[in-house]
């Protein structure tokens, strides 16, 4: 299937798409550089997809399948990808500035020099997840799982992320402090 045949079943019913993709398991569909602006993408099936560099500007793609798709220099911005899973995705060098991740699963996702201004990881599962060298300048972290990620040159982290950061780190290690009796 070409990549304007993918789009076209995908955009005409997500019902349609995600039915082709279950008796067609060996094929995968190619969006690579495809504009899906705005385009309500809730709950499809699009794991391991080629989205690399794709226009999903305002896009709804909460409760998608995107686990091990190459979103690699998407643009996100703003998108909708509550509940999402996006375990295994590479997301590297994509902008999802102003998105809304809550609840997502992010777990061993790549979001290398990823732009995450003010985006919303509220109860996100990022553990095993690379930001090295992410933009996390306001973005909500709260009850965020960051088990074993790599935040290696990561830029932006409020004290109180950090401190929460290292209270997990502590946890997963064993390390977990004694309260002290007076």
């Amino acid at each position: 299937m070409t990549k304007e045949e993918w789009k076209k079943l995908l955009l005409s019913s997500v019902e349609k798409f995600n039915l082709y993709r279950k008796e067609h398991l060996e094929e995968s569909p190619i969006f690579s550089l495809a504009n899906l602006f705005r385009a309500d993408l809730s709950g499809a099936n699009l794991s391991g997809a080629n989205l690399s560099g794709a226009n999903l500007f305002r896009a709804n793609l909460s409760r998608a399948n995107l686990s091990g798709a190459n979103l690699s220099g998407a643009d996100l911005v703003e998108a909708a990808l509550f509940g999402a899973n996006l375990s295994g995705a590479n997301l590297s060098g994509a902008n999802l500035s102003g998105a809304d991740l809550s609840g997502a699963d992010l777990s061993g996702a790549n979001l290398s020099r990823t732009d995450l201004v003010e985006t919303d990881f509220s109860s996100t599962d990022l553990s095993r997840a690379n930001l090295s060298g992410a933009d996390l300048g306001g973005a909500s972290l709260t009850g965020a799982k960051l088990r074993r990620a790599n935040l290696w040159g990561a830029k932006g982290l409020a004290q109180g992320f950090l401190e929460e950061y290292i209270r997990e780190l502590k946890k997963s290690l064993g390390l977990e402090e004694v309260p002290h009796k007076s």
